[in-house]
């Protein structure tokens, strides 16, 4: 593995903690490469407690996030959206856009164009618009930023289940071997103390952690890795066509 890659890395999920389920082995490993890495949430997660109003929930979960940031020293930005009401309209896109200016990223991780909520979703197109808009100089995102220097490389995490609404398997492009990130992840997952209430009464299970390594495990053992985290690479029009994760990461990386 390269001892040392100087590039900028985007992980832009909906809620507090969607990246820390689906990305942070990677992230971890892209950090200790010297990668400056850059968490970002669409919403604040407003809607994900049964005991705390919508402000106070906001307020813990985006302090909990900026908390699992720090663990791979990672920059973290809350995009300003709210939980369930996250739309692709001129003001998300504004949102999106302003984001990946302030990153400007050589990589960007999201969530899959088809996942279980529609929130996720829409996530997914606003961040697949802004890495190709954010570049235009005449785009106005409402504030005075500078133009990202290119269009980055784009991933798409797995979904949740590993599943796309109709109970299918995405088309994944590679993989990466996160077994030796899996404490880091595991880490940055348990910053996100207020979910474990939240997880166990409208979902019921407990184990938030046992579940991510579980998906971590199932993602790996295709390949016979004992954990891996799954992407699919945008590979559209304009877009860069190189696997980066493979140029960065040698042998942890597997192209499928």
């Amino acid at each position: 593995m390269p001892r040392k890659a100087a590039k900028r890395v985007l992980a832009f999920g909906c809620h507090p903690d969607d990246v820390e389920f689906q990305c942070a082995g990677t992230l971890a490993l892209l950090a200790g490469l010297g990668c400056r890495v850059h968490i970002a949430t669409m919403a604040g997660g407003e809607v994900g407690s049964a005991e705390l109003p919508p402000q106070e929930i906001r307020q813990v979960r985006l302090a909990e996030a900026a908390r699992s940031a720090v663990l791979i020293g990672a920059a973290f930005t809350y995009a300003g959206g709210y939980d369930l009401e996250v739309q692709y309209d001129a003001e998300y896109r504004r949102r999106a856009v302003r984001v990946l200016r302030e990153a400007d990223p050589d990589i960007v991780f999201t969530h899959p164009p088809m996942d279980y909520l529609g929130d996720h979703e829409e996530t997914s197109r606003l961040v697949r618009f802004a890495a190709f808009i954010a570049p235009v100089p005449n785009f106005d995102c409402g504030v005075v930023t500078r133009p990202t220097t290119r269009v980055p490389h784009l991933y798409y995490w797995n979904a949740a289940g590993r599943r796309d609404i109709f109970g299918r398997p995405l088309p994944l492009s590679t993989a990466v071997d996160v077994s030796d990130a899996m404490r880091t992840k595991s880490r940055m997952l348990a910053c996100h103390a207020s979910q474990r209430q939240w997880l166990r009464q409208q979902h019921g299970y407990d184990r938030y952690l046992d579940v991510m390594r579980a998906h971590a495990r199932q993602e790996g053992r295709p390949f016979g890795l004992k954990a891996a985290e799954g992407f699919i690479q945008h590979r559209g029009e304009g877009y860069p066509q190189d696997n980066i994760l493979k140029t960065l990461l040698g042998e942890l990386c597997v192209d499928i």
